[in-house]
């Protein structure tokens, strides 16, 4: 039933995530609580709506506590100012932009597509069904038509049961011919449409109208989707991210903005920018640094030779007083003491819970497994994305930046045929009038755009 597809939709379902995030935020709303608890004890109707609303808004105003130690604008000039420095300016040499560009946009088709039938699997679950399927260690895309008795022991199903993650039901490897419809694709062709159609100037209501004409609604989830709602109610950039919005600190738009490095290759700080315009439609604070450190990741890993400069450069366009530039720096400083990916990947489920949905799709602990496995395999494509799927957390979201991150500092010739054999080269998408591109066509109409910007 349709009422059944309402995901975070209603605000008085969102309170207990608002608590959590105002947690994360330093932010001092003990003397709400109780009115919180009363809240979610009403009777469901309108009246509960109204006063859930009202709550979540107190809430978000609310300060942080004096003694919260970080600093974290959401102001552009505040946040340049916050930020350690421009940092390079290069670009891509002109006989690799053909193959670092389609790397760039086949690494992260194929990092999606492995990591989408196991979102929201917890590490073990997806360890265990590798190993009883005999698909572990892992070497290629993920299969369903395995032993019955592993397929019911796991949940494994090979068709649309229309739940609100269906494309999970369908999206193993033995179902697919071309790259899947998915969040994570759809924004990367969403942003090549933006600029198509606005340049290299766009706005952040040039983003919002593009999702509004050119995105299906219930194709968005979280804090998209409650941005979806504020914009459909005359709500702007940037309180669009933010108002009624439990989720502003989560995966969106750290997932929207990889196309933004693909065209600013080699000047992180552009790509930083463009990622903040887009980033405030739905987020705010870390969710919206997490999508700015992205962005800027592509874009040094396009033109610098080595993993730890890339986040180096990366990390120089985020406040260096926000919660995400602090935990970026004890990863990076312990894989310079020479901590293994399995110490730097138990310290990030040290820290956070992948069973919590919160946690889970937070921004910080997966753009810490996203620089996690750059660190440790950003020279291996194939090593990269297998270990992205294999950290848990949101695989298919994090399979797919660190494959754009790392095809782009490859290149499309230094991507193993086992994931380009398998599937038709085509990207598919719910963006209107973007469907169905081939790869060798949005390599082209990517490089156009950076051109003409």
């Amino acid at each position: 039933m349709l009422k059944d597809k309402m995901l975070w939709m209603k605000d008085s379902a969102n309170i207990r995530d608002e608590i959590r995030q105002c947690t994360e935020e330093g932010k001092d709303i003990s003397r709400l609580l109780p009115r919180a608890e009363e809240i979610r004890n009403m009777e469901e109707g309108p009246e509960k709506e109204r006063c859930a609303r009202q709550l979540l808004e107190d809430m978000e105003n609310s300060p942080a506590a004096a003694d919260f130690p970080f600093d974290e604008p959401e102001e552009w000039e505040k946040i340049v100012q916050a930020c350690e420095g421009k940092g390079i300016q290069t670009r891509i040499p002109e006989t690799e932009l053909e193959d670092r560009i389609r790397g760039a946009w086949t690494g992260r088709a194929s990092g999606c597509l492995l990591g989408v039938p196991v979102e929201g699997w917890s590490r073990g679950k997806i360890r265990g069904y590798l190993e009883e399927s005999g698909q572990y260690p892992l070497s290629g895309y993920i299969r369903s038509d395995v032993d019955p008795a592993v397929r019911e022991k796991y949940g494994v199903k090979d068709v649309d049961e229309g739940t609100a993650y269906d494309r999970q039901n369908i999206c193993w490897i033995n179902n697919m011919d071309t790259y899947p419809v998915d969040d994570d694709m759809n924004y990367t062709v969403l942003s090549l449409r933006v600029l198509e159609r606005s340049g290299g100037a766009f706005t952040s209501e040039d983003v919002a109208q593009s999702w509004l004409f050119g995105l299906p609604a219930f194709h968005t989830c979280t804090a998209e989707r409650v941005a979806y709602r504020n914009l459909m109610h005359g709500i702007l950039p940037p309180e669009s991210g933010r108002l009624a919005n439990p989720f502003r600190e989560w995966i969106g738009a750290q997932i929207r903005v990889d196309f933004y490095g693909y065209i600013a290759a080699g000047d992180p700080a552009l790509a930083a920018q463009m990622a903040w315009r887009d980033a405030v439609v739905a987020q705010s604070k870390n969710g919206v640094y997490a999508a700015m450190y992205i962005a800027a990741l592509i874009a040094a890993a396009a033109v610098l030779p080595e993993p730890s400069g890339w986040v180096e450069e990366a990390m120089k366009q985020i406040p260096r007083s926000s919660r995400l530039y602090n935990a970026l720096k004890e990863l990076l400083d312990s894989r310079k003491k020479g901590g293994s990916w399995e110490e730097l990947l138990e310290a990030i489920h040290g820290k956070y819970d992948e069973a919590n949905s919160f946690d889970w799709c937070l921004a910080i602990p997966n753009a810490l497994i996203v620089t996690a496995c750059v660190l440790c395999f950003g020279t291996d494509y194939s090593q990269a994305v297998i270990h992205a799927v294999l950290a848990g957390f949101d695989t298919d979201c994090n399979g797919a930046t660190v494959g754009s991150v790392v095809g782009i500092a490859r290149g499309y010739k230094a991507i193993d045929s086992r994931w380009t054999a398998p599937v038709r080269q085509i990207i598919c998408s719910s963006v209107n009038s973007y469907t169905r591109i081939s790869v060798e066509e949005i390599t082209e109409r990517t490089i156009a755009v950076m051109k003409k910007r």
